[in-house]
């Protein structure tokens, strides 16, 4: 409902207007009256009506005035005046004082009626063309954000020419016309306590990571001529394309820059050259482009990642290219590689695309690495052979030639034996508090400061996993698991709808494992044992003669009498009323 402030300094017209107009009628709303043009000042401020009707004669303030201070305010609020005196001079100052409502005094109640319904008429239609205006500009943002992302995801893995990309679609979607392009690659390692989170937990500890990227993002960045759009490339990867909006843009300007700098020849892309004042750039690197600055925000996007989600990444980050969005392919292709790096050394370290292509990088090194022999380790674990496991894993560390590996190297070649170690095997077994999980092993190894202490080391894991996974496959742990099993969910809660899955989740062990454990030692299947306890419990309750047989189905487990009965019958060879008689 609108509402109206009512102002004259005669109270006669003032209780005749509030008497006989019916403003219910009109949908308006008498929020206050005023006897001059201050008081009605005053209450404007206070309280702020959609419409204003005015005399013009007042003291202190006369109607001009008081429209005047009002429109220095608010210029589109609709003023009606109330003159008493048939004044040409009155009603073109009005008009020339963007009052559209003119009324001799004593009006009709019809003629106020009319003019009121006209102007909110006109409040309404402004209000209705704001929605609109202001429901499409929330589409279109909504809109643009969506076309951003889809831009830009097809870009990572389609290759496009400079000429196919439309400039006006660029500009539509809120991007920067022109732009140096860099991709930094997050991967999500996914481990150890992680792999056993149940699904929804895994997606909502991604979209918390997702969360304090862009965070981290838009506080970095707020004060640079640097934008940064994050793409969530898959179920474990985060890709975030950085857009500098300085000027150096373009294939035209790049080519003008390099004859500039004196270069008289053409070279080979992604290939270092050099300028008239010794300067390296590369693959079309631009000065103006921050990247120490990028990589202290990259790097602090890891260490908030690590310290709130407590999950570790491998991070790569790409070259930056001064020829606009077609060159994004190539800085995504940049940063995956990069990433490669990050596997073979270590977890939350930013690495780039140039550490790739130096003289010493770690996939080179790992060639005096025994890959036959690593290659046949990790197999074995995979395949669950402890004893090979063993054997392998000596022979693996008698080949490792000493002094020709860099520690760096051989540190992540260990972390994935670990690793692979930890997922095939142990963490499909119940854990306990004593026992380091996975992320504490790969921090403990990361501490090694010599490859003989780093080899020590990964001696006494390596023989501790196999030991501990050999007594939990044929040892007392096992044992000791079914009994827990069988006290613990049988015994305690047959009564209720229990399933071997949910007790599998409940003791951070594999359901696959725990099943075939329970009928190895048991002799039976886990369904068959619980059916036969809760029949057992089912006799007992027919002989007080107490229940009835649907209350008695209930009372062991099963939700339909109908199926205990069949039950009953195959594990007793009678029905439940015949072992009553």
């Amino acid at each position: 409902m609108n509402t109206i402030l009512l102002v004259d300094d005669d109270q006669y017209v003032i209780d005749g207007l509030l008497k006989h107009v019916p403003w219910d009628d009109m949908g308006v709303e008498v929020i206050g009256t005023a006897s001059n043009g201050v008081e009605a000042l005053a209450k404007f401020h206070e309280l702020k009506p959609d419409i204003l009707i005015t005399d013009v004669y007042m003291p202190e303030m006369d109607g001009f005035q008081l429209t005047e201070e009002i429109h220095a305010v608010d210029s589109s609020l609709p003023i009606i005046i109330l003159s008493g005196y048939d004044d040409y001079a009155n009603a073109r100052k009005a008009v020339k004082s963007g009052i559209h409502h003119f009324l001799l005094k004593p009006p009709s109640i019809s003629e106020i009626v009319f003019v009121v319904r006209e102007v909110v008429e006109q409040l309404n239609q402004t209000q209705e063309r704001d929605e609109l205006l202001a429901s499409y500009l929330q589409q279109q943002d909504v809109l643009q954000r969506s076309m951003r992302d889809v831009f830009l995801r097809n870009l990572l893995t389609t290759r496009y020419r400079a000429e196919e990309l439309s400039q006006q679609r660029i500009v539509f979607m809120g991007l920067p016309e022109h732009a140096t392009v860099q991709v930094l690659s997050l991967i999500l390692v996914r481990s150890g306590e992680l792999n056993m989170k149940q699904e929804r937990d895994w997606q909502l500890l991604r979209f918390g990571t997702g969360n304090i990227i862009r965070e981290t993002l838009d506080k970095r960045l707020v004060e640079h001529d640097i934008t940064a759009q994050v793409i969530s490339y898959s179920d474990k990867e985060f890709d975030i394309i950085f857009l500098h909006t300085g000027q150096g843009q373009g294939e035209a300007q790049g080519q003008m820059q390099q004859q500039d700098l004196g270069q008289v020849e053409d070279k080979p892309q992604g290939e270092a050259r050099e300028n008239t004042k010794g300067e390296t750039q590369t693959n079309g690197s631009t000065a103006e482009w921050n990247q120490p600055f990028i990589r202290e925000v990259s790097a602090e996007i890891v260490e908030n990642v690590l310290k709130f989600m407590k999950i570790s990444l491998l991070c790569g980050l790409g070259t930056p290219y001064t020829e606009g969005y077609h060159r994004i392919i190539d800085s995504f292709l940049e940063s995956h590689t990069a990433v490669e790096i990050a596997e073979m050394n270590e977890l939350n370290r930013i690495y780039t695309f140039e550490e790739s292509d130096m003289d010493s990088t770690p996939a080179e090194q790992s060639l005096n690495m025994p890959l036959e022999s690593l290659r046949k380790l990790h197999d074995a674990i995979f395949q669950k052979h402890l004893l090979q496991t063993r054997d392998l894993w000596v022979v693996l560390k008698g080949e490792i030639p000493v002094g020709a590996i860099p520690l760096p190297v051989l540190r992540g070649v260990y972390a994935g034996v670990i690793s692979s170690l930890w997922t095939a095997w142990f963490a499909t077994l119940p854990s306990e508090e004593s026992e380091p999980g996975l992320e504490e092993l790969l921090l403990s190894l990361s501490q090694c400061q010599s490859v003989g202490q780093l080899t020590e080391w990964m001696d006494m894991q390596v023989s501790r996993l196999i030991s501990q996974l050999t007594e939990a496959f044929q040892g007392k742990k096992s044992h000791a698991l079914v009994d827990r099993v069988i006290k613990d969910y049988i015994e305690k809660c047959y009564h209720q709808a229990i399933s071997l899955e949910e007790i599998a989740l409940s003791l951070h062990v594999n359901r696959n494992y725990l099943s075939q454990l329970f009928k190895r030692i048991t002799g039976e299947p886990f369904v068959t044992y619980l059916n036969k306890y809760r029949i057992e419990k089912a006799k007992e309750q027919i002989l007080t003669g107490k229940y009835m047989i649907y209350e008695i189905s209930e009372m062991v487990g099963f939700q339909n009498s109908t199926y205990f009965s069949q039950v009953f019958k195959s594990i007793t060879g009678y029905s439940p009323s015949e072992f009553i008689h």
